[in-house]
């Protein structure tokens, strides 16, 4: 019998991968950033770094991947072929930030996005500091923008982030560690904002906070949705500008799915009538 190759159709649909911790909620982690590559038309796969076990009340332990096993998920993913942007969240341990640093060094030429996770949203640490610092020292470099929180930011620079003040001076900081641009999330902070920074020209997206309290995986949304927005092709600065408008509208929309925290609502445009136009874009202030 005659077993012709399969054809492969053009796929309109760009694919990215994740590389980060699992969820079991599916609020944050490989979950959020799935979830968000689809609501933004894009093929999300995924190579795992540990498993957590939690509720929405919080973490309760985590089993880091072994790097091996690590190593060779990537490996297999990327040579399909078909990756047009990298997302890189929750690595767990250095050994896992190593094979981090290899994978991005020898893709260079895709669009990447590092949250560097340092704890979850109920205080768990989901990085040590051996990890947190080869991070720091290694991976920064390495990608197209890094999107840390007020407290990751702090601990980059190693002084406190409480204001949108701080916020603005820690972005510089972060560029000078060899960051190639970088946008700080203060989602935590009054007024719902990121700074944005790519060594040149500096941004301040303001959006009014919506009022939901304890919301779970804001900061993995964030990057994948940025990510999402590299992969179709959008300028870095306008890639950060729709995620955050994303991000509010998705939480926005978030409900309840315990008696925990409240994960943001990743596919909130397939619950929604069409309309026209889409949701606000946050004004930038120079």
């Amino acid at each position: 019998m005659n077993h012709a190759a399969p054809t492969h159709l053009p796929s309109t649909s760009p694919i990215i991968m994740t590389v980060a911790g699992f969820d079991p909620c599916c609020g944050a982690g490989i979950a959020a950033d799935l979830k968000t590559f689809a609501a933004h038309n894009c093929y999300g796969v995924a190579a795992i770094t540990a498993l957590t076990v939690q509720n929405t009340r919080g973490v309760s332990s985590i089993r880091c991947v072994e790097a091996s096993v690590l190593k060779e998920s990537v490996e297999a993913l990327l040579a399909d072929g078909g990756v047009r942007a990298i997302k890189v969240g929750m690595l767990g341990n250095r050994a896992n930030a190593e094979v981090v640093r290899e994978t991005l060094e020898s893709n260079n030429s895709l669009p990447s996005v590092l949250d560097p996770v340092l704890r979850s949203s109920s205080g768990m640490e989901l990085a040590d500091s051996e990890a947190f610092a080869f991070v720091r020292d290694h991976l920064l470099s390495r990608v197209s923008v890094v999107t840390p929180n007020v407290d990751e930011a702090a601990a980059v620079r190693v002084v406190k982030v409480e204001n949108l003040d701080d916020m603005r001076a820690a972005a510089p900081p972060l560029i000078e560690k060899s960051a190639k641009a970088v946008a700080v999330t203060g989602a935590h902070l009054e007024t719902a904002s990121e700074v944005y920074f790519d060594g040149s020209e500096l941004d301040i997206f303001l959006v009014e906070r919506v009022k939901v309290e304890h919301t779970h995986g804001t900061g993995c949304t964030f990057a994948s949705a940025i990510a999402a927005n590299l992969a179709l092709g959008r300028q870095l600065r306008d890639a950060v500008m729709l995620a955050k408008a994303y991000v509010t509208e998705a939480i926005r929309k978030s409900y309840p799915v315990g008696p925990g925290r409240v994960p943001v609502n990743h596919l909130f445009r397939m619950q929604q009538a069409p309309r026209a136009p889409g949701p606000s874009v946050p004004e930038p202030v120079h």
